[in-house]
């Protein structure tokens, strides 16, 4: 690969500040070009600095807090959580350092599907309290943690020792009112209305009070703020004039900020991809401007992902006809590049909004280097950020991949987006004439990587070299491997005179081997993870252990009442049943989050007319089988061990996938 290294840009020079020893400078001088490399948006480096001064100085509380507020960003989670406890062991009072503690628990709790930092939350939470009490994060997390875990009840006990201590702190009192309405929704009947009713009185009371009074207290406005929002009284009005309010206020401390970045980002949703009519470029602009204020560094760097959606989504609302997404990151013409030319002007907007998403380093930014590649914008930067982004995912650096998946499944991640960023250097080569590496570049992924976006690839190249037998069969191949790619393979096989039917005729014979080569791919990622047990009631009040299915498959679904997908999955989830039905070698149950209503999943239940069984997860079994989305579907074979996990839904293949699952367990 001379080419590459022609542009100097297979150095690892960029991670030798990551994998090399801690930095001998003095700890004062280590500290300040930590907080020069935060302003410059150099942040996994200020995170090394930050480390190596803590090193060096361990007893100081503030190294220790910024290099747990920069792995926090990174979703270092446990890292960060020990770094919040270090600090926190050396200047107890500091309530920043609590919110940062528990909200750090929080995450690894959630990312490693582990009940003891939930736990642990619950058992610091009085102490946080003490030295944190007007901090609504730690309340909200604390919450949740307990919801997962199924003690709502302890948290509540926790809660009502610190209200008769403090019985008009309007921060606490929201948390209080909240908890009521959660525990309220897990009852059936009305009782969570009659709660609401009360929340929603005791609110218009205090807003009485205070509407005409210039001087409100902060506490009061965010309470009322809170109360009123869609999460708990949906009433956006109230709602909205009573944060501008706080916003206002001179005491507001940092009660506003999560309200307002939730606020702004559900604002900006509708105003970029809503169905309101007419220009909205102008609210969407000054909706990212507001964003950008953010003190924290997620809720800024999350703002600049969404200043660059902006930016693209102009552009491509200007062009005639707007691409697809499918043609900007897998386009199906030979030519580089693909699009149009932009304006200069455009173009370098639309460039300077990339660069500053991809600094903010808020995960893979693959796709976005492949939308200035469709415009042909900077192919020699464009290049250079592909081959480093290799490099990282390579040297597994933090903040790139999805910090919730492990083992077999993050690894086929990494590989999947080490693929997409060398098909972007392959591209990038192409558009500055290197044609002959990048030739060699998309060979290898083609035999070494067989995806459908990395055969259709090379059958592109193919074209461009012009080799048109040869790209029919990448094409043929790529659309065999589930791909979006067969006009493409009719298009060519017309340019060297075959027909349609020609394209049929080769499909149906690669078909079969590469079903075979998915499913053997498929079925060969075993987790080979033994279940933990459990006890859980279902609808009618039957108990199901897990012990006493030994000797049979089981089909175990989680799933949510908030959850789309789950709720479309179940008519097929019925399909399914009716197959098995007379099958005494395989269970089906589905296990309802948590988070879902007894009500609401009554309610579900009678409306779709289902008699699956329905297991109640109010001991935080979610966690323990290490649910991070809904729907998941887990195949437990006759020993009582997991071997596949499924997250998500989608309809096509569905019944069959199952079939060849169970088939695969039954066969074992």
């Amino acid at each position: 690969m001379k080419s590459l290294e022609r542009y100097g840009i297979l150095s690892a020079v960029s991670l030798t500040f990551i994998a090399g020893c801690a930095d001998a400078r003095p700890q004062a001088e280590l500290m300040a070009d930590a907080a020069a490399d935060v302003e410059a948006i150099e942040l996994e480096r200020a995170m090394v600095r930050y480390d190596s001064a803590r090193t060096k100085s361990p007893d100081d509380a503030e190294a220790h807090r910024q290099y747990a507020t920069l792995a926090n960003y990174f979703s270092l989670n446990a890292e960060a959580a020990r770094a919040w406890e270090r600090a926190l062991e050396l200047e107890p009072g500091h309530a920043a350092a609590w919110e940062g503690y528990v909200h750090a628990l929080r995450w690894a709790g959630i990312f490693e599907t582990d009940r003891r930092y939930g736990e642990k939350i619950l058992g610091v939470l009085p102490e946080a309290l003490r030295h944190a009490p007007d901090r609504p994060v730690l309340y909200d997390d604390a919450e949740e943690a307990a919801s997962d875990l199924g003690q709502l009840e302890a948290y509540a006990a926790i809660l009502a020792e610190y209200e008769a201590m403090r019985p008009d702190d309007q921060v606490l009192l929201h948390a209080v009112g909240s908890l009521r309405l959660q525990l309220a929704n897990q009852d059936e009947g009305d009782r969570g209305q009659v709660v609401k009713d009360s929340i929603g009185a005791a609110l218009d009371a205090l807003a009485a009070e205070a509407e005409g009074t210039p001087d409100v207290e902060a506490p009061v406005l965010y309470r009322l703020a809170a109360g009123y929002d869609f999460r708990m009284l949906a009433r956006e009005d109230d709602a909205d004039r009573w944060l501008e309010r706080l916003e206002a206020a001179p005491d507001r401390g940092d009660l506003a900020d999560d309200l307002r970045y939730w606020d702004l980002a559900v604002d900006w949703q509708d105003a970029l991809y809503g169905d309101a009519e007419g220009d909205r470029s102008d609210e969407v602009s000054r909706l990212v401007a507001e964003g950008l204020k953010s003190k924290q560094l997620s809720s800024r760097g999350a703002w600049f992902s969404r200043r660059y959606a902006t930016v693209e989504a102009e552009v491509m609302a200007s062009l005639d006809p707007e691409p697809s997404s499918s043609e900007l990151y897998y386009p199906r013409v030979p030519a580089e590049p693909p699009g149009p030319t932009l304006d200069p002007e455009v173009a370098e907007s639309l460039f300077t909004a990339a660069m500053d998403e991809i600094r903010w380093q808020d995960g893979v930014y693959g796709y976005t280097l492949a939308t200035l590649l469709y415009f042909g914008i900077r192919p020699e930067v464009v290049l250079e950020k592909a081959v480093a982004l290799e490099e990282a995912l390579r040297a597994h650096r933090p903040g790139y991949l999805y910090p919730g998946s492990r083992g077999r499944e993050r690894e086929t991640s990494r590989r999947s987006f080490i693929d997409q960023a060398r098909v972007i250097q392959a591209r990038a080569l192409t558009q500055l004439g290197e044609i002959e590496a990048a030739g060699t570049l998309l060979e290898e992924l083609a035999t070494e990587s067989r995806r459908s976006w990395t055969l259709a690839e090379y059958g592109r190249h193919l074209l461009r070299e012009d080799r048109p037998a040869e790209a029919l069969d990448a094409f043929v191949e790529a659309t065999a491997f589930r791909g979006w790619y067969r006009l493409a393979a009719v298009e060519t096989a017309a340019a060297i005179g075959l027909s349609e039917e020609a394209v049929e005729e080769r499909l149906a014979v690669r078909r079969p081997p590469v079903e075979r080569e998915l499913e053997l791919r498929e079925l060969g990622q075993r987790i080979e993870r033994e279940a933990p047990e459990f006890a859980l009631a279902d609808q009618t009040g039957v108990e199901w252990r897990l012990s006493d299915l030994k000797g049979k498959i089981v089909v175990l679904k989680f799933w949510a009442t908030w959850c789309g997908p789950c709720i479309e999955e179940f008519p097929h989830f019925v399909e399914l049943l009716k197959t098995y039905e007379d099958d005494d070698g395989v269970v089906f149950l589905t296990v309802a989050t948590a988070g879902s209503p007894r009500d609401r999943v009554a309610e579900q239940i009678e409306e779709g007319g289902f008699t699956f069984p329905v297991l109640f997860d109010e001991q935080g079994l979610a966690l323990d089988y290490e649910i991070l989305g809904y729907p998941t579907t887990l195949y437990l074979d006759q020993s009582g061990a997991i071997q596949f996990k499924r997250e998500g839904f989608e309809e096509s293949g569905y019944e069959a996938g199952v079939a060849r699952r169970i088939d695969a367990l039954r066969n074992d």
